[in-house]
């Protein structure tokens, strides 16, 4: 069983406070934050008794027996109005051999839209009470809150910053080999494959725009067309595009019915998961879903888009989102990849999404390949075995190689 996994949060460069959840334990860059979860103790040494793990020199044994360690990463990033909890049904089994983390992006699930106080505070370590928003909030010894509220960020472009910080937070706070003390052998190379489901498929693209796909071992885009909006360049028309948001108009219509309060937004919440679960965009005859497993479902998602507090910052993030042109960064990522998509989807027809094969194809990178499902846009939630096979088999490639 793979070890009871961490909430914890990281300041982004901005100041944003973001959670993130670790199948590993790892130093808690905000020290008063306390985790809605206990902390695990990590052994690193080996079963064999020879002493702390090291790296191996084959990478493939090192996948087959060492187990979960701070050298290899799988990274799960959700889509929008979503959060880490989208992967309840893939986390465990992709921890079991693996470390793995899944952040919840700003403006989502337990991020929230907090920010840390500069400047503030007494001169003590302790700070003022302040007027933020309390989503993942924490507080100093006296219970004063130290965070407030920001506005921004609400651009595609921020969320691969954050993922840049996300990294570099990952890469200094793994724990040694020794939690008790202080490290006694260096870290191995952090190794990381990105794996992005929708907006969070978006966001790698960025990121490799921004930052190049250096800190990447491989990527897996879920079931996300390289552009939303229907376009003059590329023969980029509704056979690509996304289904419902494509232009001007659908993007206000969009706006409009995100720019609520939570408690009002129940009927978009229920739209996103009618576009979303293929059993519900297009049922089949051959669908076994229960009338129950149909309401946990709803429940379920529409649960976490509710935790989003904004309205308006998805409304703002949905503009910016669907006019990002992510072909040409396509081109540019020499690592393998792996596009995810369903054929029940409410959001993107497979073209669409092929598209991020052949542009990287175009850029001279052959380890580039699809693989369909028979599900819809949250593929990995309603085929999860089949998902997290075909994560691990992916991640093993690229390991090995």
């Amino acid at each position: 069983m793979p070890p009871r996994p961490q909430y914890t949060t990281f300041e982004a460069s901005d100041g944003a406070l973001i959670s993130l959840k670790s199948s590993l334990p790892i130093t808690n860059p905000d020290p008063s934050f306390i985790p809605d979860s206990p902390v695990p103790t990590f052994n690193s040494t080996s079963t064999s008794g020879s002493g702390p793990r090291a790296r191996s020199d084959s990478k493939a044994s090192v996948i087959a027996e060492e187990g979960p360690n701070y050298s290899r990463l799988i990274l799960l990033l959700h889509g929008f109005s979503g959060s880490s909890d989208y992967f309840d049904r893939n986390f465990d089994e992709l921890a079991k051999n693996h470390w793995v983390v899944a952040w919840d992006m700003r403006g989502h699930g337990r991020s929230g839209l907090s920010k840390a106080r500069k400047g503030k505070g007494n001169g003590k370590g302790e700070a003022e009470a302040g007027d933020g928003e309390s989503a993942g909030a924490g507080a100093d010894v006296d219970g004063n809150d130290r965070k407030e509220t920001y506005t921004g960020g609400y651009h595609v472009a921020r969320l691969a910053t954050d993922l840049h910080n996300l990294l570099t937070c990952l890469k200094s706070s793994r724990l040694g080999p020794s939690p008790q003390g202080p490290q006694s052998l260096p870290q191995p190379p952090l190794e990381v494959i990105g794996v992005g489901c929708s907006i969070g498929a978006a966001i790698l693209w960025t990121y490799i725009e921004l930052f190049t796909d250096a800190d990447f071992s491989g990527f897996i885009f879920v079931d996300q067309a390289p552009l939303q909006d229907r376009s003059v360049f590329g023969a980029w028309d509704s056979t690509k595009a996304h289904k419902g948001c494509y232009d001007e108009a659908t993007m206000l219509g969009a706006q409009q019915a995100w720019n609520k309060l939570p408690e009002d937004r129940h009927a978009t919440h229920l739209g996103l998961v009618d576009e979303c679960l293929g059993y519900r965009y297009q049922p089949l005859p051959t669908d076994k879903i229960s009338e129950e497993e149909k309401k946990e479902d709803e429940e379920f998602f529409t649960g976490i888009s509710a935790q989003c507090p904004s309205g308006e910052w998805l409304a703002k993030l949905i503009a910016d989102h669907t006019r990002y042109d992510h072909r040409e960064a396509c081109e540019g990522i020499s690592k393998p990849v792996m596009v995810m998509g369903g054929k029940r989807s409410g959001c993107f027809s497979l073209e669409g999404m092929e598209e991020v094969v052949k542009r990287a194809k175009k850029g001279g990178n052959e380890k580039a390949e699809t693989s369909w499902y028979e599900s819809g846009h949250w593929l990995f939630w309603e085929e999860a075995e089949r998902f997290n096979g075909e994560v691990l088999d992916f991640a093993k490639r690229c390991w090995s190689e």
